[in-house]
């Protein structure tokens, strides 16, 4: 029903009259004339001055790099889109038209609020299906579905009818004590500092709380629950002869799995997200919320170098998981000490690993959301309010490739002591993305995991002070692991 897109459309800035500007580019808000309801912005993408330039090739901006480093298959995977979603006017106008089917894919074609989504997936086993799978699809099934609570609960019943087991039964039977918990309220829902209200300097209210809404909490649990259902483990209805195989040969038809972070960053002021190009140069707030699926990580540089964990890893040592499996007898240690769920999992929560599906090992993600961006449009006295002190710096999606390797700090530390060395022009964040997989390949062992990461660059990049933190942890691991290639010479 909707659509997604990985390019966006830039106006370069001397055509713009706007001269004196360092860059060469700026993004451009379509006018009254290009922002019609029965044409939207159609004259103004077909103008002959924009380019067209694709999310996977714009250096200056978004930085991906990936490596199999010492593993057969490199099993991870990732994804740059902007998806297109209904804004607050269109939403109302969607309500009204829940069960005719038609209506609401075409009111979907005019959905004009812009989404910057980055996502990066960990796969494992089946050579990467279900990692590649998620990198492919999943985007577009989140712009796709637009569900009712009906709808939720009639997903809860093909899990209990088509998965089975004790934890998918429980949920069902609690299903409105579900709903409240994880949609009505976000029970994940952390307040770093501050109260909950910031006034500009207008004196608007800016409610750091309600940045994400009831429906679009339920679009994310219901497309994430659904998509791992009907593809990952292959219930889908398309399926030919699905209901023909058994659970044990379906398991291994559909076999893998993988955990997965994703963020959306979306402008504060609705008005200034009709155009792609939203997230290039912004001057206001910004909207960032984070999915969580396993043990990728999203880590965040605020302006003075310090770096934040904007998620949760989902292990089996987790108390927050034992307590929500309720059976710690599928939780056991190997011979190395760590934790394993059903003798298998690192990860009690994941996409596809169908044989653990009916014990709990399901793809219900953890939605974060924090209010990031410029601060130009508020008062000294409010900046204290904000999460991470506003003006943040750039944000670091990884899998555990580079996160069992190197600390959230020392990531942060490797990008701007890189920055501040080769400077701006050079380092930028294609460049950096790369030298973090260069350092993974160097310091790590022959049995070492695929890496990937993937750097967004926030309007403060460039501007945390000169501080290494963490420069002699690094230098000690390069000198360790070459002279550990030295020694496995002889």
């Amino acid at each position: 029903m909707g659509r997604t897109q990985s390019f966006i459309h830039l106006k370069p800035a001397n055509l713009q009259g706007r001269f004196g500007r360092t860059r060469r580019w700026k993004p451009v808000l379509p006018t009254r004339e290009t922002d019609t309801s029965n044409n939207t912005d159609k004259r103004f993408y077909n103008d002959k001055t924009m380019l067209k330039v694709h999310l996977n090739k714009f250096p200056d901006l978004i930085g991906h790099s990936t490596s199999r480093i010492n593993r057969l298959y490199n099993e991870d995977a990732y994804s740059i889109n902007i998806l297109k979603l209904p804004s607050l006017a269109q939403k109302m106008a969607d309500r009204n038209h829940l069960d005719d089917l038609q209506r609401r894919s075409e009111l979907s074609k005019d959905w004009k609020r812009s989404v910057l989504n980055l996502s990066v997936f960990d796969g494992h086993g089946s050579k990467g299906r279900v990692s590649k799978l998620l990198a492919e699809n999943l985007h577009q099934y989140l712009v796709d579905v637009v569900p009712s609570r009906e709808e939720f609960d009639r997903l809860l019943q093909r899990y209990c009818d088509e998965i089975g087991g004790n934890y998918w039964q429980r949920i069902y039977e609690n299903r409105n004590a579900f709903y409240e918990t994880f949609i009505s309220n976000c029970h994940t829902k952390q307040e770093l500092t501050g109260s909950r209200m910031i006034f500009d300097r207008w004196g608007n209210i800016i409610d750091k709380i309600s940045l994400l809404s009831e429906s679009e909490r339920l679009r994310i649990f219901y497309a994430y629950l659904k998509f791992d259902l009907d593809h990952c483990c292959g219930f889908a209805r398309s399926n030919q002869n699905a209901g023909d195989i058994s659970f044990e040969e379906r398991c291994q038809k559909f076999s893998g799995g993988s955990t997965g972070s994703s963020m959306f960053i979306s402008a504060y002021d609705e008005s200034m997200s009709y155009e792609d190009a939203f997230f290039v140069d912004p001057a206001g707030l910004l909207k960032l919320v984070i999915t969580q699926v396993g043990d990728t990580r999203i880590v965040l540089c605020d302006q003075n170098g310090i770096a934040h964990n904007l998620t949760k890893p989902h292990n089996a040592s987790s108390t927050r998981e034992t307590r929500r499996l309720d059976n710690s007898d599928n939780i056991i240690k190997d011979s190395f000490g760590e934790a394993r769920f059903l003798n298998n999992y690192t990860n009690t929560r994941s996409f596809g690993d169908l044989p653990g599906k009916p014990e709990g090992l399901s793809c219900e993600p953890d939605i974060y959301s924090y209010l990031i961006g410029s601060t130009l449009q508020l008062p000294h006295s409010e900046l204290s309010k904000m999460q991470f002190g506003g003006d943040e710096c750039f944000i670091c999606l990884v899998t555990d490739g580079v996160s069992d390797l190197m600390s959230d700090q020392e990531l942060t530390d490797l990008i701007t002591s890189t920055v501040s060395l080769r400077g701006l022009k050079v380092a930028t964040p294609q460049f950096v993305a790369d030298q973090v997989i260069k350092y993974v390949m160097a310091i790590g062992s022959r049995q070492a995991d695929n890496a990937t990461c993937l750097v967004m660059r926030l309007p403060n990049w460039g501007n945390w002070p000169d501080v290494d933190r963490t420069g002699a942890q690094r230098e000690s691991k390069l000198m360790t692991a070459s002279l550990a290639d030295r020694t496995d010479d002889f």
